[in-house]
């Protein structure tokens, strides 16, 4: 499997960003796995958008899924398989409207493989505003999680158990923020949840701009190691 990060920031992104979206590529697919603002122009580095064959949106919120609103009028006669929560219920509304895109609903019981190959796909409910959730690749002895985002939580520990690679929502310091009013892991809390689930490499992303990269940076290596903030454009082979 192989991951190239097209957007890592939220909830807005810097000069020259994108906000979160990645291409994972596996078993001879392309998976576009969050849709937010600046990924489908970043994308096309990459392939072209009627190559794609699957869509994997965690939740509803702009910064994971603005630019599935411009996707609809690209796809020229394909129609692409779209997997997003049910809420809310507005924004799912358009999506499960549009002629191009077969919506799939996910849920925690949804196991299933993409079809034509032997990649396995399972989903962990988070704590987050909206409906949202974390999701994992299987591929032989390979697996790969991203969080969407979340809260620190026990079941997404315990879902990351003997992950090789965790790609976490992780933009905040602890330093800096009240843990109550976040709806997302602090940066030391995305370490302690990859030191506690066991997982081979921990990647940072859903970076919020306000903040100079090394201080998170710093903040994670104190718990987990090995760990890095990802790069836009960078590709990651699980």
């Amino acid at each position: 499997m192989k991951v190239t990060v097209l957007g890592k920031y939220g909830p807005y992104p810097k000069q020259g960003g994108a906000t979160t979206s990645y291409l994972v590529e596996c078993g001879g697919k392309k998976v576009l796995l969050d849709a937010g603002s600046g990924s489908l122009s970043r994308v096309q580095e990459f392939c072209a958008l009627d190559d794609l064959d699957l869509v994997i949106l965690t939740h509803l919120h702009s910064d994971h899924c603005s630019d599935m609103f411009i996707l609809r009028y690209a796809l020229k006669g394909k129609t692409l398989p779209v997997f997003l929560p049910r809420m809310p219920e507005k924004e799912y509304g358009i999506l499960h409207a549009c002629p191009c895109f077969d919506t799939v609903e996910i849920s925690e019981t949804l196991d299933c493989e993409i079809p034509g190959t032997n990649v396995k796909l399972s989903f962990c409910k988070t704590i987050h505003p909206v409906e949202c959730y974390a999701v994992k690749f299987r591929e032989g002895q390979d697996s790969f999680v991203f969080s969407g985002d979340s809260r620190y939580s026990g079941p997404l520990t315990d879902f990351c158990k003997g992950t090789g690679t965790f790609l976490c929502d992780s933009g905040f310091l602890s330093s800096q923020e009240d843990t109550g009013a976040l709806p997302h892991m602090y940066v030391r809390e995305a370490a302690l949840t990859a030191r506690r689930a066991g997982v081979k490499r921990l990647l940072l992303t859903h970076i919020n701009p306000v903040y100079e990269e090394k201080k998170l940076l710093d903040e994670a290596a104190a718990v987990f190691s090995p760990v890095e903030i990802v790069k836009e454009l960078e590709q990651y082979h699980i």
